[in-house]
């Protein structure tokens, strides 16, 4: 399994990928991308099956990559890590084609749970 971690927050991007290792999942290829516009060349160059992004992000959030990837008909398995969930932040990520969302999890296993059932 490709996947791609998107956060301006390198931290974060290095959480993530950690959490990804440890829940054991399939992935062959990690990927990283510090914004949406990066994000969207990797998605352009690389078969991806699995972007996890972060909701808050400069120029261009995560919403925005989303319904981008959307418009351009990539149906790549697409998913938020959020630090706050609310019933607004899910509803709009459902209707524009995500997923998943995670409110920071909080063990590996949890994580892998959670993305599993949308695999």
């Amino acid at each position: 399994m490709k996947i791609l971690v998107v956060d301006d927050s390198q931290a974060m991007r290095k959480i993530i990928k950690w959490t990804i290792k440890l829940a054991d999942m399939d992935a062959d290829e990690v990927f990283e991308a510090s914004s949406s516009d990066d994000a969207l060349l990797i998605s352009e160059t690389k078969n991806l099956d699995l972007i996890i992004t972060d909701w808050n992000m400069p120029e261009m959030g995560g919403l925005a990559l989303l319904k981008a990837l959307r418009d351009s008909q990539n149906m790549v398995k697409f998913g938020f890590v959020v630090t706050q969930s609310s019933a607004n932040i899910y509803n709009l990520a459902k209707d524009a084609g995500a997923d998943f969302i995670i409110s920071n999890p909080n063990s590996s296993n949890t994580f892998k749970a959670q993305i599993n059932q949308t695999l």
